[in-house]
């Protein structure tokens, strides 16, 4: 299914607020493309990365795609 990045956004967004409950531990996963200059010295993403939202278990609780370039405060809420 293919989703604009604002669509992307809000289903991460909503999967974040579905799944992330105080006093419980996420791992948030950035899987970057291999040519992302994530990997750079710049280390800025120029990719698309999936985004996948797991439990402290190592369950996959969503993942979502197409959500654009990752931002590091984009977590904090309201950040980008």
């Amino acid at each position: 299914m293919t989703k604009s990045k604002r669509q992307a956004r809000r289903a991460w967004a909503a999967e974040r607020r579905k799944h992330i409950r105080r006093g419980n531990l996420y791992h948030v996963e950035y899987q970057h493309d291999p040519g992302c200059a994530i990997y750079t010295r710049q280390r800025l993403c120029t990719c698309d990365p999936h985004r996948v939202l797991k439990d402290d278990r190592g369950r996959t609780l969503a993942r979502i795609e197409g959500a654009g370039e990752y931002a590091p405060l984009e977590l904090l809420g309201g950040a980008v």
